[in-house]
């Protein structure tokens, strides 16, 4: 099975996402009806002149009450301009039958994930549709973030193994304090750097929810015994559901295994100590 591309389209989505975070301020309006337009041109416009305008009363007008839902929260005023930049560059409808229409925007084929939709009225964009879409968008990219992380990960093993382990490989992502027996420690100069960043501060099993790397959590496990593996790496969503859904599992032959473990995923997972991919699906990430 290849994997390029989980669930949902995942494109520019957090580009755009930022954007309405800018736009959106810190404000909050108070509540307003939401407009109905009578074609879905005429939505899209409003949408792209209340971003123009950073707007929040405009944006509540043409998304709804509840559209601070998707807005995630960093905001940066670049992502503004690159949204802006890509909209002047091209913004379509895209129709998705009689009923439906979708928002195309720059020159990729992303589409902003609130959709428009038929009402009796007229057009209106489905905020309820685009937190279901902006879910599985996120989950998409989470999971495509594990995988790569994970291949980041086996890169560091080996220039442990190379560098300070003496052909030895790690045992734990973050080093205990006052040695290099994980694959992280801060350094004080460039001549004692880890063979991984700052971001394993944020990769281990006992980080918070909230502040998992990219919604993942990660363990260095042991390779099978008798198997020629040196290493391996489990990686489950700190939130299931939420911030992914799959489970995967690499060794240091670098082939990807994945399971949805469900709702025991934290449980499940986090016991896992030694690489058995029995019951697990091989994938590959291109």
């Amino acid at each position: 099975m290849k994997r390029n591309q989980t669930t949902g389209r995942i494109g520019g989505a957090w580009q755009a996402l930022r954007v309405l975070a800018v736009a959106a301020l810190l404000a909050a309006p108070a509540a307003m009806a939401q407009q109905v337009f009578p074609t879905p041109e005429a939505a899209m416009d409003a949408l792209g002149d209340g971003v123009a305008r950073s707007d929040p009363d405009a944006l509540q007008r043409v998304l709804g009450a509840q559209y601070r839902r998707i807005v995630p929260p960093q905001l940066d005023q670049q992502d503004l301009y690159d949204f802006l930049g890509a909209w002047a560059s091209h913004h379509a409808v895209r129709k998705d039958g009689d009923d439906a229409a979708s928002v195309e925007v720059g020159g990729s084929g992303w589409t902003f994930p609130v959709p428009i939709v038929r009402r009796k009225a007229g057009w209106q964009f489905d905020l309820a549709a685009g937190e279901r879409e902006v879910r599985v968008r996120r989950i998409g990219r989470n999971e495509i973030v594990a995988m790569d992380t994970l291949l980041q990960l086996a890169d560091a093993q080996q220039r442990y193994a190379e560098q300070v382990g003496h052909g030895s490989y790690a045992r734990q992502l973050v080093s205990t304090p006052g040695k290099t027996n994980g694959l992280y420690w801060p350094s004080a100069s460039a001549d004692n750097d880890s063979p991984l960043g700052p971001d394993a501060l944020a990769m281990g099993p006992e980080t918070p929810p909230d502040d998992a790397y990219y919604g993942y959590r990660y363990r260095i496990i042991a390779p099978p015994k008798g198997s020629n593996a040196k290493f391996a790496f489990v990686a489950w969503p700190a939130r299931y559901g939420e911030s992914g859904v799959h489970a995967f599992m690499l060794n240091s032959e670098r082939r990807f295994y994945e399971r949805d473990l469900g709702k025991g995923t934290a449980a499940r997972a986090g016991a896992i100590r030694t690489f058995a991919p029995d019951g697990w699906q091989e994938v590959s990430k291109e």
